[in-house]
């Protein structure tokens, strides 16, 4: 009796279709894939971009007449610089048949903006009261930060370059403060250039 009743409850069970969690599994393996290569997307030729409007800053800086509004303008550069970074990163995202608009860009503003926050702030509370060398090793050091944060779940060389921006904004707060525009030059004009150039080598652009 008692296994004429089992029987007839397997009869009466309706098995889960096998497709019915498919979609759900494939989204999840998409994601996942889609997290895996957020930083290869990492825009070499962005970089490069990045790295020749800083330049552009530190040569304005150097005329003597533009020399009193460094500010203005590498803040200008700093806006410029993180457009390009932007679009060039969803471009190649979309040649990579991927998509930023998911938890994965989430995930690289969560690591990029405590770095950043904390360094507009400090140059707010700071920019009247401490010299020129002191704004840009803070700006280095702390964009440092920043990429090496991404650079933990990126390819190698992203980490290598955001440790390679702390040691140039840690020096930068050791030297005379003259050398200040030439530390910002090599550092997010060398450091991205070079950067740019390996990105683009050896992944993809």
């Amino acid at each position: 009796m008692h296994a004429q009743s089992k029987l007839k409850s397997a009869k009466n069970f309706d098995p889960t279709p096998i497709g019915s969690g498919a979609a759900e599994n494939l989204r999840y393996i998409r994601d996942t894939i889609e997290a895996t290569h957020t930083f290869t997307t990492v825009p070499g030729k962005g970089c490069i971009a990045m790295g020749i409007a800083a330049l552009a800053a530190a040569a304005l800086e150097w005329i003597p007449a533009f020399a009193p509004h460094w500010f203005p303008i590498w803040l200008t550069a700093a806006v410029v610089s993180c457009a390009v970074a932007v679009f060039s990163m969803e471009a190649k995202a979309r040649l990579q048949g991927l998509s930023l608009r998911r938890s994965v860009v989430l995930r690289c503003f969560l690591t990029l903006a405590p770095a950043f926050v904390a360094g507009g702030v400090l140059t707010a509370a700071l920019i009247d009261s401490v010299g020129r060398d002191v704004i840009a090793g803070i700006w280095l050091l702390m964009y440092g930060v920043g990429i090496a944060a991404c650079g933990t779940f990126s390819i190698p060389v992203v980490l290598i370059a955001g440790f390679a921006f702390m040691g140039f904004g840690s020096v930068t707060l050791a030297v005379p403060a003259a050398w200040a525009p030439g530390m910002l030059a090599l550092g997010f004009g060398g450091i991205h250039l070079v950067l740019g150039a390996l990105v683009t080598r050896d992944h993809g652009g």
